[in-house]
């Protein structure tokens, strides 16, 4: 059965403090207001592989970072992965709504849907299926699937006009939280 999940900014649901090291903080600027946190894979035991729409995809292994990005009063977050300083896929979690502390930490209910951008910059909605689940199963409710499917296109639409932008500020942003 398919429900609302709480999750961290840090991954704790999937890592665990053996395999990284998490830091975070608040940042406001013209572009971004939110919590930004910076995941380094450090200890994890094996590659950690997913299909992904171009195929089969490591996601994490040792010295791969992960710069999570939680809009404050925003509907989703932004999972960008960076190997050899270069990044290779965005993964951007629909939510239900984030809660952001004042130290830039965060959590989120993940809304089921997903948009994943490749590396190319194009971008798919993923998970369509346990969305129309959760509606069917009373999970989530018509308006929560509308701002889902909405929220999907408009992260969707923004990335294919401004990849370069948003990859110039994320590369910014993750320089002020490497330690």
């Amino acid at each position: 059965m398919v429900e609302i999940k709480k999750k961290n900014l840090d991954r704790r649901e999937w890592y665990t403090d053996n395999d990284r090291d998490f830091t975070c903080r608040y940042h406001k600027d013209d572009f971004f207001d939110g919590g930004i946190g910076l995941v380094t894979f450090t200890g994890i035991a094996a590659p950690d592989e997913v299909d992904s729409p171009s195929g089969r995809l490591c996601i994490a292994d040792k010295g791969y970072q992960w710069l999570e990005l939680a809009p404050k009063g925003g509907n989703y977050v932004i999972t960008s992965m960076f190997h050899d300083d270069k990044i290779f896929q965005h993964y951007v979690d629909i939510t239900l709504r984030n809660e952001i502390a004042d130290n830039g930490d965060a959590v989120f209910y993940d809304l089921l849907l997903d948009v994943v951008i490749a590396e190319d910059g194009t971008p798919a909605v993923i998970d369509t299926e346990e969305l129309e689940e959760a509606l069917a199963t009373g999970v989530i409710t018509q308006e929560d699937y509308d701002l889902a499917r909405k929220t999907a296109q408009d992260v969707a639409d923004y990335f294919t006009g401004n990849k370069q932008l948003i990859e110039e500020k994320l590369f910014e942003y993750r320089k002020l939280l490497i330690r």
